[in-house]
This record gives structure tokens, C-alpha cells and sequence, in this order.
């Protein structure tokens, strides 16, 4: 690979893991005016018309064979359905900072796939890795059941690392889909895909009442999670892994948790507690091991 194509491989990662680091924070904020399901919901929903002219404007089409239509549709439940729909809630449980910390992980769990698409047995230091990352998110789920910390939850805490883990799922199809068909068709379509299935939950679950109570300040994080997290960041990172691979892209993650958790004490004042830096850097920890067997 040449530098120009490294220099914007790694540029298009960035923007899209600067996006996903403020996330939590930005979440936090939609869920003050909203619960978080319906947070999770309206991402795609209020995406979905700017996919939809993206796709006219520029003929992006999804081959209709079984296997194409099949990867959109887990890029598209995973990526933007389960994952904001449960991560959202997650952070409604819990911290910000507790949900960036959580976002590191995710990174282990692409380790995890990897090596199972892959049908390889990894080395120790992957295994190391595995079970130093999953320590430190045991250790964040301890100080949401034994301390007491204001606005954390186990339940919380657990719900986003089962959030990261079907996202993790829908960007291992989405890349896959974009090495043939390119990222902006994936993602596009990805987005009509969750807003398609989410609407309803929107109509039944959220309901008038709900929507009209979200303020100004709701809507702005609303739309930014749309429009940023779940296309630009979506449409960045697809790209990002179907030129570099997860392994090599997936280490980028590690800038995640530092983005979240330095926003949120500033942003939310919320707590920066000891345990959550530890356990932040626990993880992190793993997740080096974990890219760095992926390397060898």
C-alpha cells in the first residue's frame, strides 16, 4: 500500500473513531430528555432520509444475490439496530465515562471474530489478551455492583459490552460487503435496513408523547448521532476496515475511551473514579496483546 493510500486509510479511521469516542458523551445527553431505546431507534430513523438520497442521487444499488443481501442485513442489525438501540440504553444506566471505557472492548471482541472467521487457533498472546481485557470489564461491572458511584449500573454497564458486541458483528459484514461493493452502498443501505425495523418501535414504544418532549438540546445530540455516528463515522469505518483489515484498523479503537472519558468529567461533570482509569487501562492492555498476536 502506498503512503498517499496508508496516510488515507488511517485519516478516514480517525474521523471515524474521533465520531465513536464522543459518542457516549453525546448519547448521555440524548437520554436526558429521552429514554434510551428510543435513542437508540431514532439514530437510523432520522438518517434514513439523507441515506435514502444519497442512494438516488448517486444509483447505489445491492446486488441480489443471497450473500449480499444477507451482509447488509446483518450490517444492518447489528451495526444500526442492536447496537445503538442497546448501547443507548446502556448509557441511560450508566456513565458516559463508564460507556467509553466499555467501547475499548469492543476491540477485543473483534479479536474474537476474527480469529473465529479466520477458523485459526491464536497464540498466547492473543489469549493473554482475551482474558486481560475481559478483567478489566469484569472490574467496571465490580465498581457498578460494589461501589458507590453516581449514575452507575451493572445493568447499565452490561448492556453496553452486549451493545459493542452485536456492532462489532455488523462491521465485520459491513467490511466484508465493502471490499466489493464499496462503503457508501453499504452503508447507505445499511441505514434504510435498521430504520425499516426500528420504525415501528419508534410508533409504538416512543410514541408521540415521548417525541414531543425531547428539547432542543436532545434533538441537536439526536441528529448528531444520526447523521455523525451513524452514517459519516459508519461510512468512514467500513472503508477503513475493508482497506486495512480489522486486525491492522481495529487497534485504532484504543483511542475510543480516551476521547469519551477525557469529554465526559469536562461535558457532564461526571466522576473520573481511579477504578475506571485502572480498568480503562486494563483493557487497553488486552486489546495491545490482542492486535499485536494479529500482527504476528
Amino acid at each position: 500500500m502506498s503512503e498517499t493510500n496508508l496516510a488515507r486509510l488511517y485519516t478516514l479511521a480517525l474521523l471515524a473513531v474521533l465520531i465513536y469516542g464522543a459518542t457516549p458523551v453525546v448519547t448521555k445527553i440524548a437520554t436526558m430528555t429521552a429514554d434510551g431505546v428510543t435513542v437508540g431507534a431514532l439514530r437510523a430513523v432520522v438518517a434514513a432520509p439523507l441515506a435514502g438520497l444519497v442512494i438516488l442521487a448517486g444509483g447505489h444499488r445491492i446486488p441480489l444475490d443471497a450473500r449480499s443481501l444477507s451482509l447488509v442485513v446483518v450490517s444492518g442489525v447489528g451495526g444500526l439496530v442492536l447496537f445503538p438501540v442497546f448501547f443507548s440504553w446502556g448509557v441511560q444506566l450508566t456513565t458516559a465515562g463508564h460507556a467509553a471505557a466499555g467501547t475499548a472492548f469492543g476491540a477485543v471482541m473483534a479479536g474474537v471474530l476474527a480469529a473465529a472467521i479466520d477458523r485459526r487457533l491464536p497464540g498466547w498472546r492473543w489469549w493473554i489478551g482475551i482474558a486481560t481485557g475481559t478483567a478489566g470489564a469484569l472490574l467496571l461491572i465490580w465498581e457498578a455492583v460494589g461501589i458507590e458511584v453516581t449514575g452507575v449500573s451493572w445493568q447499565g454497564d452490561a448492556l453496553v459490552f452486549l451493545g459493542m458486541f452485536m456492532g462489532v458483528v455488523g462491521y465485520v459484514a459491513g467490511a466484508r460487503l465493502t471490499r466489493e461493493i464499496g462503503s457508501v452502498t453499504v452503508t447507505m443501505w445499511s441505514v434504510l435496513v435498521a430504520a425499516a425495523l426500528l420504525l415501528p418501535l419508534v410508533v409504538f414504544h416512543s410514541g408521540m408523547e415521548t417525541l414531543r418532549g425531547i428539547d432542543a438540546h436532545g434533538w441537536m445530540a439526536i441528529l448528531s448521532l444520526g447523521w455523525g455516528t451513524t452514517i459519516l463515522a459508519y461510512l468512514f469505518w467500513n472503508r477503513a476496515l475493508a482497506d486495512g483489515g480489522v486486525a491492522r484498523i481495529g487497534a485504532l479503537q484504543l483511542l475510543q475511551p480516551v476521547i469519551g472519558i477525557g469529554l465526559a468529567p469536562v461535558l457532564l461533570g461526571e466522576p473520573l473514579t481511579g477504578i475506571l482509569v485502572i480498568a480503562t487501562g486494563i483493557i487497553l492492555a488486552g486489546v495491545v496483546l490482542v492486535q499485536r498476536e494479529r500482527r504476528v
